[in-house]
């Protein structure tokens, strides 16, 4: 785990306000924190880096990385998880100094320039300061598995790995309103660059930034619809099926193979129940630790080892948010996730892996109508005024399918990109890297290209190739929900003064405040309750309290 943090301006005491934003992000790692400070045009550039080493295959190199060869000053948060091959390539023109992915994207952006991106396989967020020709250059991982926020102040220009440092740098940090009322009424997470803080945005998921002191360009390096275009055209359904499992073989190995300690999060999904059956068979079986949130069986044999998640662990968990949260949260799952993350670190495990990701991409039973985003619309608990600030999100045509649209869209817009960012956040805070192997660009691609190759069902074609390689089949087990014991164990008291508090918050005219009460009053008499809407709730009574 490690975190990026930096400032171009003219700032008074910019020395000062790069140590801060280091500081509020130190539970990314503290083990090799450093901070780099030059003149940028005709204004000053202040590059920090912080984290710890996860990979025992890597040295352990001082970042920011100044690269007198290159001219280059280059910062990573993440990893490239091909850097070695890259730098077999790269030998042949460049002396390197050291055995570090970061070295290796310097040469590599210093031979290649921009194109160099796709190149790298793995989950990153990378800056890099070209010296001689005073250009700043950032770029995230094809699918955005690493964030990467920033702000523009007073002609400055303000970057990071989380949205808090940003404040810490002198940001005006105030909740965006029409954020909030489109996530409460159409349950959507905004445009790929939009945040739930005004004036704060994100670089969307493979997209590259640049800035030379005068202007800020903003482009896409990665098309998911280009490598399902050449998919198409080079294999049939048959041999993308065989593929497809190949490098999911690959990606779950490939995640595991640089550590001596590696966690799975096993649950009723089919996407972390297929990481688990491929860690099994694999050659790193000896190193991988299972845990689960609740109790998961496949023909009554227990997957991993359960970890209970109390009524307490959840109210601490909430009391805790509002030192780090800074986006909505969706409930019980978010909770048993990140008390999941604390005890595991207590466990000695460093390096969590989750199939988050590809289950979306393979399920098939989409709602092609597009409820999801219409089900709070006429709810009388928001106010008028609170409503008009909602803007009903536009719907993505990317395929000539439409399931395929709705997959697009949860996997750049809606839930995936809102989870990953949600779990970064948590995983820093308990102290381990999470890993997500199955949002690799080959795998998802292939999983877009499946569907539109063969008249079968996409899952169909997956279960078989499944039980030909690994002779079991891989189906979704349900698991019961833990909030009703929660609620019967001290969270609904709590709930009840959280909406309380909220009542007399600076959000209060975005709710008709009698029907706020009414809900609750109905929800405690046993009357049905949409959960959804009091986690939102929730959520925002822990944004408000950050």
């Amino acid at each position: 785990m490690s975190g990026i943090a930096g400032i171009v301006g003219d700032v008074d005491n910019i020395e000062y306000r790069v140590a801060a934003m280091l500081r509020s992000q130190e539970h990314r790692g503290c083990n090799n924190n450093g901070f780099w400070v030059s003149s940028f045009v005709d204004s000053q550039l202040g590059l920090a880096h912080c984290g710890r080493v996860v990979s025992e295959m890597e040295e352990d190199v001082h970042q920011p990385y100044v690269d007198d060869d290159t001219l280059l000053v280059v910062a990573i948060e993440g990893e490239v998880y091909n850097y070695k091959e890259l730098r077999r390539e790269l030998s042949a023109h460049y002396t390197f100094a050291t055995d570090s992915s970061v070295e290796v994207v310097s040469k590599a952006y210093h031979r290649w320039g921009r194109e160099f991106l796709h190149r790298l396989v793995g989950a990153f967020v990378i800056v890099i300061y070209d010296r001689d020709n005073e250009v700043l250059f950032l770029a995230r991982d094809r699918f955005g598995v690493k964030p990467l926020y920033y702000a523009t102040q007073r002609g400055c220009l303000f970057f990071s790995s989380e949205i808090r440092p940003l404040f810490a740098a002198g940001v005006h940090r105030s909740v965006s309103p029409e954020r909030w009322a489109g996530y409460m009424l159409y349950s959507s997470y905004g445009a790929a660059y939009s945040t739930f803080w005004d004036g704060v945005h994100q670089l969307p998921a493979g997209f590259w930034l640049e800035y030379n002191g005068y202007s800020l360009h903003e482009r896409a390096w990665y098309s998911l619809q280009d490598d399902v275009a050449e998919l198409l055209a080079d294999y049939d359904a048959g041999q993308m099926a065989e593929l497809f499992v190949d490098r999911m073989e690959c990606c779950a190995e490939q995640s595991m193979s640089d550590v001596s300690s590696c966690g799975l999060r096993v649950g009723g999904r089919v996407e972390t129940q297929a990481l688990h059956v491929i860690a099994s068979r694999g050659q790193q079986v000896w190193k991988v630790h299972t845990f689960t949130g609740d109790i998961d069986s496949v023909d009554n044999t227990p997957l991993a080892t359960p970890i209970w998640v109390t009524a307490a662990h959840a109210v601490e968990e909430l009391e805790r948010m509002n030192v780090w949260v800074e986006e909505p949260f969706d409930g019980t799952e978010s909770l048993v996730r990140t008390a999941m993350f604390r005890r595991i670190n207590r466990d000695g495990v460093r390096v969590v892996c989750s199939g988050i990701g590809l289950d979306v991409l393979w399920q098939y039973n989409w709602d092609m109508n597009e409820m999801h985003y219409n089900y709070l619309q006429q709810n009388s608990l928001f106010s008028p005024s609170f409503v008009a600030l909602a803007e009903r999100p536009d719907y993505l045509h990317r395929f000539a399918d439409e399931a395929d649209n709705l997959r697009y869209l949860d996997l750049y817009y809606e839930r995936i990109p809102h989870i990953l960012r949600f779990f970064d956040r948590s995983a820093a805070e308990a102290g381990v890297t999470l890993r997500a192997p199955f949002l690799d660009g080959r795998l998802v691609a292939l999983s877009f290209a499946l569907p539109m190759a063969s008249h079968k069902p996409r899952k169909m074609l997956f279960d078989n190739c499944m039980e030909r390689r690994y002779n079991c089949s891989i189906r979704r087990t349900a698991t019961s929900s833990m909030l009703p014991l929660w609620m019967s164990g001290g969270l609904k008291e709590w709930m009840g003064d959280a909406l309380s508090d909220l009542r007399n918050s600076s959000a209060r005219e975005w709710f008709d405040v009698l029907e706020l009460d009414r809900m609750w009053s109905q929800f405690c008499d046993g009357a049905p309750l949409d959960i959804a809407l009091l986690w939102k709730c929730v959520a925002l009574h822990r944004q408000l309290c950050v």
